[in-house]
């Protein structure tokens, strides 16, 4: 059977790079002769893998899980993984609700829950320096129900990518998913008034690291 050279690139599922991995092909009619090529993925995402079979299997070694991808003759490829799917994170929630109105009244804001802070693998996760209540306090007490959003009776979830650099900064927030009527932007600049954060340690390195917060706007009926 002929062989092929596949270049290719390895994402997470939101997008970003996952450097540094070990990767390996095993042919499907050579898998009890162990007919393996290794390869390493470098800091970019990126790989080269020579003189493979056209429907190798790929192995892909994340350092916490294993996933396997049948190449189907590509010689050009991206592969897309999900390594937050089998992670235990802590989980908690914020909900911001307010009144439906009619007319422009004064708010009530109550808190459930509905908050998702997700981070990769680590060595020492970043921590927001008085804990994760503090960091969900901040957000709570600083959280408005857009007026705009209150009189045309939007709610729904605004969900956030920020990252936090090496210094403890809280970057580059951004909207994965909005629902508009100013509750994006009200979501963005309360998660930016986030003072320094203790980074992510990897090594023994403080290192650039991800993380999502999923804020709900509710509101609720008059009684």
């Amino acid at each position: 059977m002929d062989t092929i050279n596949v270049r290719g690139r390895i994402l997470n599922i939101d997008g970003s790079v996952i450097p540094n991995l070990y990767i390996k092909t095993t042919s499907q009619d050579t898998i009890c002769q162990n007919n393996v090529i290794y390869g390493n993925v470098d800091s970019l995402g990126y790989f080269a893998i020579n003189g493979i079979k056209l429907n190798d299997i790929f192995t892909i070694n994340t350092g916490s899980e294993e996933f396997k991808i049948i190449n189907e003759g590509s010689r050009f490829i991206t592969i897309t993984l999900n390594t937050f799917k089998n992670k235990k994170i802590d989980t908690t929630s914020l909900t911001i609700t307010a009144k439906r109105l009619k007319k422009r009244k004064q708010v009530k804001y109550i808190v459930s829950n509905y908050l998702v802070c997700a981070f990769p693998f680590f060595n020492k996760p970043a921590s927001y320096p008085s804990g994760k209540k503090a960091f969900y306090d901040l957000l709570y007490k600083n959280l408005i129900y857009p007026d705009q959003a209150i009189k045309k009776n939007i709610e729904g979830k605004v969900i956030i990518k920020f990252s936090i650099n090496k210094r403890g900064n809280l970057i580059n927030p951004s909207i994965l998913n909005g629902i508009g009527y100013g509750c994006d932007a009200e979501a963005i600049r309360v998660v930016s008034l986030s003072p320094r954060w203790e980074p992510q340690i990897s090594n023994g390195r403080p290192v650039l690291s991800d993380g999502i917060v999923e804020i709900l706007f509710k509101l609720e009926d008059k009684m």
